[in-house]
Order: C-alpha cells, then sequence, then structure tokens
C-alpha cells in the first residue's frame, strides 16, 4: 500500500499525461500506464492527478509558512493596533484586505505566537515601549473589555447567568402588571 508520492512519480504522471493529450488518446491510458508502473490503482492515480491539479490552480499554496521577517511584521502590527484600541480581529482583517482566508491565517499565527513563543511577544511588546508606544499586555485580558466569540465552555456558568436574568426580567414584569415600578 502506498500513501505518499514522489517527485520523481508526480513528474512521471504529468509526463504521461502529457504525452497522452499530444497523441489524443484518452488520459485513462496514462492513469493505466503510472498505475502498472507505481503499483497502485488506476482510480488512486486519477484521484492524485485530479488533485494536483487543483492545487497548481489555487494561486496560494494550502500552507506557506511565515519567514521570520513576516512573523516580525504581523507581531508588531498587531501589537500597535492593540496599543491603538483595534481588535487582532479587526487588524488582521485590515492586514488581509478583507480576505477572511488570509485574515484566519494571520489571526491563527499571532494567537500561536501568543502560546508557544511567548517571549517573543514580549520582546517586541519591549521595543515598542522603548518606541514611546503603550501596548496592553497581550496575556492579560482586561475585565472591561466584553468577550466576544464562542460561549463559555462551562454551560452551568451560562444557565445560572441565564436563570438570573430570566428571574430578574420575571420580577420586572411581575412589578409592572402591579403597577410598581421596575427595579
Amino acid at each position: 500500500m502506498h500513501t505518499g508520492w514522489t517527485e520523481a512519480e508526480n513528474e512521471a504522471l504529468k509526463n504521461a499525461a502529457n504525452d497522452a493529450r499530444k497523441k489524443r488518446l484518452p488520459l485513462k491510458t496514462a492513469f493505466d500506464a503510472i498505475a502498472a508502473e507505481t503499483n497502485r490503482r488506476p482510480n488512486s492515480v486519477r484521484n492524485h492527478y485530479y488533485t494536483q491539479l487543483k492545487t497548481a490552480e489555487k494561486a496560494e499554496p494550502a500552507f506557506l509558512p511565515f519567514t521570520d521577517a513576516e512573523t516580525e511584521q504581523l507581531l508588531r502590527t498587531v501589537l500597535l493596533a492593540l496599543s491603538n484600541g483595534q481588535s487582532v480581529r479587526a487588524c488582521t482583517l485590515a492586514l488581509a484586505k478583507g480576505d477572511t482566508r488570509r485574515m484566519l491565517r494571520y489571526q491563527n499565527k499571532y494567537r500561536s505566537l501568543l502560546r508557544s513563543q511567548p517571549e517573543k511577544v514580549r520582546d517586541m511588546r519591549a521595543a515598542l515601549a522603548r518606541e514611546g508606544y503603550v501596548v496592553p499586555d497581550p496575556f492579560v485580558r482586561d475585565p472591561n473589555v466584553p468577550r466576544v466569540g464562542r460561549p463559555p465552555k462551562k454551560t452551568g456558568d451560562l444557565e445560572r447567568h441565564i436563570r438570573a436574568l430570566l428571574d430578574t426580567l420575571y420580577r420586572n414584569l411581575l412589578a409592572l402588571t402591579q403597577g410598581e415600578s421596575a427595579g
């Protein structure tokens, strides 16, 4: 059983497909020939061929690692945005020029730096402080800023808050129906 394709096998598949086209033969002949050479099934060869075509058509590869310079620039840009009161999400969306796929890539990289390289984040924050910027500590959550996103994982807390809200609403409605002021 084969799991990966070597560069030589990919090149052979590409050449076989090109030859079949030139000779006006069905691509199936190329798939059958490469299947025999590589000990794979023709359908697997066909699937791999079309996957490679789709990948080649994309402008940006599925995974593109950040260079050190890009990482530094991203970190600097996000921390400066935070110093101006902008959210990470808004900053990365602006960096990506509205492309949500790229925005998520930038946002995920920043969050990854917070988790895996906190010293790099602290160093950049210190460098910005030396330049005169006041950058909030990204490792400390400001309790005055409402948390946006997923609800808490502990549903007990959420249920307690909802129940308290509903109890307050019920008491206020009851007071209003009895002619009292709600409070």
